[in-house]
């Protein structure tokens, strides 16, 4: 996979130069799951050796931004002379533009995801929004659109009507009427396409999230290909605390308990809270992950147990299912050819 030495777009790090680098990779932080993010919070490429590949519009900002230019070869070991020009977005006609814009993850793999174009003025009579924009849209395509100086016409998860190169439409009562001159108005494409076609990754295969913090399932589903707008979190599930009746500590990494609901009420993946109680280890008061069981029993994984079987504790401590933490997703962990694009429901423990 080789990178593109191209005009340099504003946003990106492509170019070589100490200049180059300081104006074009504003580095944000690591993400919920550590993954390195730019100064908008997205993932941000892996290192690529020579020249970053093409970085798509997102952050750019249509009129003011600029891209420094050497002069001429020899003023690039340094960059003594530079001259700043006007962005302009990637132009989707063009093949490697349409590479970037689809953008990169995870070098030297490829991963391509959705393009966005901009909005230059919009329209509407109480039935249909009609966009200028020059665009590869097709009807059925669902779209987002924003930044547009009348925010009717800023729709959410849109369906494209009819499209064309230079304008689409979609069916909606939004009636603002016409606004032209639009600099900042963008139209993003939230429909993944197949991935041969460099336009998307249509289907993903999908993590489990069991037992994560509410953000860190929310950047792990992102991150493996889900659509911002499609998963949702629910309200916290009941979570009432149940005495533990056993404690079988089978080694020093593992113990049974032997619990009303057992896998059922705690799913295998999800995590739990024991408090201390008459009979209860104290290594075991904490939180563990729920690593298997059965109806009537869940098996905890920790460090430092003592190999042995309570017997009957009556009464013992109590458990419950780990405040803030991912109870069930509605999608099964594992399950393959999943459209990026479909609902998925996190639900995580109540207090």
């Amino acid at each position: 996979m080789s990178s593109y030495n191209s005009p340099l777009p504003v946003g990106s790090a492509e170019g070589t130069g100490a200049y180059a680098t300081a104006i074009a990779d504003t580095v944000g932080v690591a993400n919920n799951n550590g993954n390195r993010t730019d100064s908008a919070g997205n993932v941000a490429p892996d290192f690529v050796w020579g020249n970053f590949p093409m970085q798509p519009n997102d952050e750019r900002t249509d009129g003011t931004a600029v891209v420094a230019v050497a002069v001429d070869a020899n003023q690039n070991y340094d960059w003594a002379g530079y001259s700043n020009y006007p962005s302009a977005r990637l132009n989707p006609a063009l093949s490697n533009h349409a590479i970037a814009e689809a953008e990169w993850a995870n070098y030297p793999s490829f991963a391509a995801a959705a393009g966005n174009y901009k909005v230059t003025a919009a329209s509407g009579n109480g039935t249909t929004v009609t966009y200028t924009a020059q665009n590869s849209l097709a009807a059925g395509e669902s779209v987002n659109i924003t930044g547009l100086t009348a925010s009717a016409y800023n729709l959410s998860a849109a369906t494209v009507a009819t499209a064309n190169a230079l304008s689409f439409t979609v069916t909606n009562a939004a009636n603002a009427g016409e606004i032209t001159g639009q600099w900042y108005g963008k139209v993003e494409s939230t429909t993944a396409a197949s991935a041969y076609d460099g336009a998307g990754i249509a289907f993903i295969m999908v993590p489990s999230v069991l037992g994560k913090t509410t953000a860190l399932a929310l950047d792990a589903l992102k991150d493996a290909g889900y659509e911002a707008a499609s998963i949702t979190t629910a309200s916290g599930a009941t979570n009432t605390a149940v005495q533990i009746t056993t404690v079988n500590a089978t080694t020093t990494t593992a113990a049974t308990l032997t619990i009303a609901g057992g896998t059922t009420a705690w799913p295998v993946g999800t995590k739990v809270t024991i408090t201390a109680g008459t009979g209860i280890p104290a290594a075991l008061v904490g939180t563990f992950s729920v690593t298997g069981g059965s109806g009537s029993t869940i098996i905890v994984s920790g460090t430092g147990f003592t190999v042995a079987n309570s017997g009957a504790i009556t009464p013992g401590a109590t458990l419950k299912g780990t405040v803030g933490t991912i109870k069930t997703q509605s999608t099964a962990a594992a399950a393959a050819s999943v459209a990026t694009t479909a609902t998925i429901t996190v639900t995580p423990w109540a207090a």
